[in-house]
């Protein structure tokens, strides 16, 4: 906004000040000089602080290079960014990420990861995905808060932006995403380390779509499409992200 500059002041003459017009008129100069250069001063002050908003807007969403707005790949690509941006738990980070950037970096930009995978993502159920009720029990039985934890809020948001599943219904349907292992064995519990929680996040979201039918994605992320062989590349810290 311009600054409100002050009004020049009218000096009237009168008998007694007949000769000072000209000498009151000059130091009315400075002030106006002043005026100007905090005016320009101000500008760009201002222009510094919109530079790095105009330069962190125009930056590309994740996986726009898939195909333009009008393609199915692009509209698939910009409704899971859309319910990444209001999803809950999207504010939880891990290791340097929240959802949104792992989901970012590793699936939408993932050059491994086709097209085709990502337009079949929108289309899984939540059938599709649910845990067996009996599995559902074994797991609150053994991590009885397993849905208050922060990397389960993480894998939910991640998983439901993608899909386009309710979050709140896919934590009810899944207690078991975010826990490292798998239940009905003995190898369940709940990561203490960034790295592991972050990665078993990732492998979650991964696998889980694999079970769903879409074939291929645990080898685009992890390099092996097995469960168990990606899960160990998982845990070892591997994978392509």
């Amino acid at each position: 906004m311009d600054p409100i500059r002050s009004r020049p002041r009218v000096v009237t003459s009168n008998p007694s000040t007949s000769l000072q017009p000209q000498a009151e008129a000059r130091p009315t100069a400075a002030p106006a000089r002043a005026n100007a250069v905090g005016h320009t001063q101000l500008s760009s002050f201002e222009t510094k602080l919109v530079a790095p908003a105009q330069a962190q807007a125009a930056q590309p969403t994740p996986g726009a290079w898939r195909g333009g707005p009008d393609t199915e790949v692009g509209k698939a690509v910009k409704a899971i960014w859309d319910r990444m941006q209001t999803m809950p738990g999207a504010d939880v980070t891990i290791k340097g990420d929240t959802p949104a950037s792992l989901l970012g970096r590793a699936i939408l930009d993932g050059k491994k990861v086709t097209n085709e995978q990502i337009i079949a993502m929108s289309k899984v159920t939540l059938d599709q995905l649910a845990t067996d009720p009996k599995d559902r029990e074994k797991v609150l039985k053994k991590v009885p808060n397993a849905r208050e934890l922060p990397v389960h809020k993480f894998t939910v948001a991640m998983l439901s932006a993608a899909t386009g599943i309710d979050p709140q219904k896919l934590s009810e349907a899944c207690p078991d995403l975010g826990l490292t292992g798998a239940p009905g064995t003995p190898l369940l519990f709940a990561a203490d380390g960034a790295g592991l929680q972050r990665s078993t996040a990732l492998h979650d979201f991964t696998d889980y779509l694999r079970g769903a039918g879409i074939k291929g994605l645990n080898k685009a992320v992890w390099g092996v499409e097995g469960r168990i062989l990606s899960a160990i590349v998982s845990a070892v810290g591997g994978g392509r992200y």
